[in-house]
C-alpha cells in the first residue's frame, strides 16, 4: 500500500508540474505594477486623500449632497472659484456607478462651459440611467456617485489662468483633476465594498471618464474589481487640424503632465485616444464602451469639424484603432443620420438603436458581461436629414 501511495503521489506531482508548464504563470488582473508606477510618477494621484466634504445633506429620493470647502482656493472648486459638490445615492453596495456630468469646455477667449456646481442637482425628471424604476435600466439597483461638471477642463485640468477676458472673474480655476479625485475619494469612503464599478460620463464628462478616472479607480479599489468605462459622446478623438484649439487647451489645462512616460504615443498635440490605447495595453481586464452619433452637432462645434462625413471618418478611424487592437474589450455603438448629442441621461438611452439593438440593451450586455452578446454596432452611413 505504501508503494502504491508513493507512486500515486509521484503521478500527481508530475501532473501538477505538467499542467503548470502548459498554463504558465497566472496573468495579473487589472493594471500592471509598472503602469501603476508610471501613473503615480505623473502625480495623477496627488490629490487623493486630501479632501473630505464639510457638509452632507439629504435632498430627497435617496440622494445626499456633499459640499467641499474651497479652502481659500486650494480645495476642490469650480472654474470661477465657487464651491464644488458631489452626490451619492445608496443601492446595491457591491455595484457602483460613477457618473461625470457634461457641459462644454472653456479656454482662452472660448467660454462655453458650466460655471457652477449649484445648478447641477441630480437630473430630473428621471430619464435615461436616472430612471431607477425602469426594468430596462441596467444600473437600476446600483449605488451611485454623481459629479457635477464645473471646471471647464473636462475633469482633467490642473492649472489656474489669469484671464481678464473671462466674464466670471479674473482667474479661471481649471481644477478638474482635483474635483474628480475628491469625488472618487468620496466613492471609496461611501461604497468601500464595491466590486463591480462602471465609470460613465456624458460629453465633457465622457472625456473625464475615459481619462484619469479609471486609473484613480484602480489605485483606490485595486485590480480585483470588475472595472468598466462608458464614454457617452465625449470627444476623445479630435481634429488635429485645429492646431490653435489644441494648443490653447493644453496651455490652459496642462493635461499632458499626467501622461505616463511609457505612453510614447501620448502627445499634447496628438490624439488623446493614445492614452486609452496605453490603458488597454496595460490593464488586462478593463472594458470600455463608446457611444456617439456620427453627426453630433455639439462635438463637431467644439472640435471644429464641419461635416457629418468628416466626423464619422474621425470616429471610425481613431476609435477603430482601439477596437482593432482590443476587440473584446473596446467596442463602439455609432448611430448614423443623427446629430443629437449624448444619450445616457435622456430617453435616447432607450430609443437609440442599431440593427435592432437598443442602447440600453447593449449597455446591459456590456456591464454583465455577457461577451458573446456584447458586439460592436456601427450603423451604415445615412446622411443627416
Amino acid at each position: 500500500m505504501r508503494i502504491l501511495r508513493t507512486k500515486l503521489m509521484v503521478v500527481f506531482a508530475l501532473t501538477v508540474i505538467s499542467l503548470t508548464a502548459v498554463a504558465g504563470p497566472k496573468e495579473r488582473r487589472g493594471l500592471s505594477e509598472e503602469a501603476i508606477e508610471d501613473i503615480r510618477a505623473t502625480g495623477a494621484d496627488k490629490y487623493l486623500g486630501q479632501f473630505t466634504p464639510v457638509t452632507s445633506t439629504a435632498i430627497g429620493d435617496g440622494w445626499v449632497k456633499h459640499t467641499y470647502d474651497t479652502e481659500g482656493g486650494d480645495g476642490p472648486i469650480c472654474i470661477a472659484g465657487t464651491p464644488f459638490s458631489a452626490f451619492t445615492r445608496k443601492g446595491n453596495p457591491a455595484k457602483l456607478l460613477i457618473v461625470e456630468q457634461g457641459g462644454g469646455a472653456c479656454w482662452q477667449d472660448f467660454y462655453f462651459c458650466n460655471i457652477e456646481a449649484e445648478s447641477q442637482e441630480p437630473p430630473a425628471p428621471p430619464e435615461g440611467i436616472w430612471n431607477f424604476d425602469s426594468k430596462d435600466n441596467p444600473f437600476a439597483n446600483y449605488s451611485v456617485v454623481y459629479m457635477p461638471y464645473c471646471d471647464g477642463s473636462v475633469f482633467s485640468g490642473d492649472n489656474d489662468v489669469v484671464d481678464a477676458n473671462f466674464p466670471f472673474g479674473p482667474v479661471r480655476f481649471h481644477r478638474g483633476l482635483r474635483n474628480q479625485s475628491a469625488a472618487m475619494d468620496l466613492a471609496r469612503a461611501t461604497f468601500p465594498n464595491a466590486s463591480k464599478i462602471t465609470i460613465a460620463g456624458s460629453s465633457a464628462g465622457g472625456v473625464g471618464a475615459a481619462g484619469n478616472a479609471p486609473f484613480i479607480a484602480r489605485l483606490l479599489y485595486g485590480n480585483q474589481i470588475d472595472l468598466t468605462v462608458f464614454n457617452d459622446a465625449g470627444p476623445i478623438a479630435i481634429n488635429l487640424n485645429d492646431v490653435a484649439g489644441i494648443q490653447a487647451r493644453e496651455a490652459d489645462w496642462k493635461i499632458s503632465q499626467f501622461y505616463p512616460e511609457s505612453c510614447t504615443d501620448c502627445d499634447p498635440n496628438g490624439q488623446p485616444t493614445a492614452l486609452i490605447q496605453w490603458r488597454l495595453d496595460n490593464d488586462s481586464t478593463i472594458r470600455e464602451a463608446f457611444y456617439s452619433t456620427d453627426g453630433d452637432a455639439t462635438d463637431r462645434f467644439f472640435l471644429n469639424v464641419p461635416t457629418q462625413e468628416e466626423y464619422r471618418a474621425l470616429l471610425l478611424s481613431e476609435h477603430g484603432k482601439l477596437t482593432a487592437s482590443h476587440p473584446d474589450r473596446y467596442k463602439l455603438f455609432i448611430v448614423s443620420g443623427d446629430d443629437s448629442h449624448t444619450a445616457l441621461q435622456s430617453n435616447r438611452f432607450y430609443t437609440q438603436e442599431v440593427f435592432g439593438v437598443t442602447l440600453d440593451e447593449w449597455t446591459g450586455h456590456f456591464v454583465s458581461p455577457r461577451k458573446p452578446f456584447w458586439q460592436e454596432l456601427v450603423q451604415p452611413f445615412e446622411p443627416l436629414p
